[in-house]
């Protein structure tokens, strides 16, 4: 197990300079992509964050804890394209529905450790960590919120928890490229589209019913409204923590299933959407 963490902590480190080297060498490039990174991920929530602070408050929240949800929702947000963003390793489908997990079984590596580091971007990806940094560190500080080292403690499990989520479903439904490559190629892309676009907006005030469906179904209310209120100290935390937990261990495990059946059939009959040149159908 030690030398598993050991190899996986090399490989963090090797990604690491990789990112840091296309800093250095193209300084300007970089820059201009983390700047507009940043713009993105202030514009895309700025809709809810005035309307708070034009109505006082949105969906049960005032306008400071608003901020603090958005403030969340970025941080979390962020945090998982940092680590996970890139070479399409949360866009699971793309990386099946072209093929190119050929590539990544004749390495010398698990598939499984591969996954966990190849998407690690700490420089070139850290835009949005850092923006979700800023408006949290800003609305705690706006509402007096005493951070203890258990409020951390819990700050950080809703946010393994989000990556948990989003993640499960991202290869839950990227396992039908396996099958279906071309048309399915982007279905991975279309489900965390859908989780950041809706996951930045309150959901109090909506039907028992929709909000039900938004905490289970399409858990896009565990992405950040449902753990602000367990920081908030607006639930229990212990028993709300149930249901993130729940959900994320239910999607894990179909995603686990799904994609282990999915690469066995791969394996057995290879991506169909290549011809015998290699060129892409």
């Amino acid at each position: 197990m030690a030398a598993k963490l050991k190899r996986l902590l090399r490989m963090y480190a090797l990604y690491a300079r990789m990112d840091l080297r296309w800093f250095t060498q193209d300084t300007a490039v970089c820059c201009l992509v983390i700047f507009s990174e940043l713009i993105a991920n202030a514009a895309s929530i700025s809709g809810v964050f005035l309307l708070s602070r034009r109505f006082q408050g949105v969906g049960g929240l005032t306008a400071d804890e608003v901020l603090f949800f958005l403030g969340l929702f970025t941080l979390a947000d962020g945090l998982t394209f940092m680590l996970f963003g890139g070479f399409n390793v949360s866009n699971i489908s793309r990386r099946v529905g072209r093929g190119q997990v050929d590539h990544m079984l004749i390495q010398p590596v698990p598939l499984w450790t591969q996954l966990l580091a190849e998407g690690f971007m700490p420089v070139s990806g850290s835009s949005g960590f850092l923006c979700g940094l800023l408006l949290t560190g800003v609305s705690i500080a706006r509402l007096g919120l005493s951070v203890t080292p258990g409020w951390l403690l819990l700050l950080l499990a809703c946010l393994v928890l989000r990556m948990a989520i989003a993640l499960g479903a991202s290869y839950l439904v990227g396992a039908s490229a396996f099958y279906k490559p071309a048309a399915c190629e982007e279905i991975s892309s279309l489900v965390l589209d859908i989780f950041g676009t809706l996951g930045k907006y309150p959901l109090s005030g909506l039907p028992a019913w929709l909000t039900g469906l938004f905490l289970t179904a399409v858990p896009v209310g565990l992405l950040a409204w449902y753990p602000s209120y367990i920081l908030l100290g607006k639930r229990d935390a212990p028993m709300a923590l149930l249901l993130p937990v729940t959900v994320a261990a239910a999607l894990l495990s179909a995603a686990a299933y799904a994609f282990q059946k999915g690469l066995k059939h791969y394996v057995k009959f290879g991506c169909n959407r290549y011809r015998d040149l290699g060129h892409r159908s």
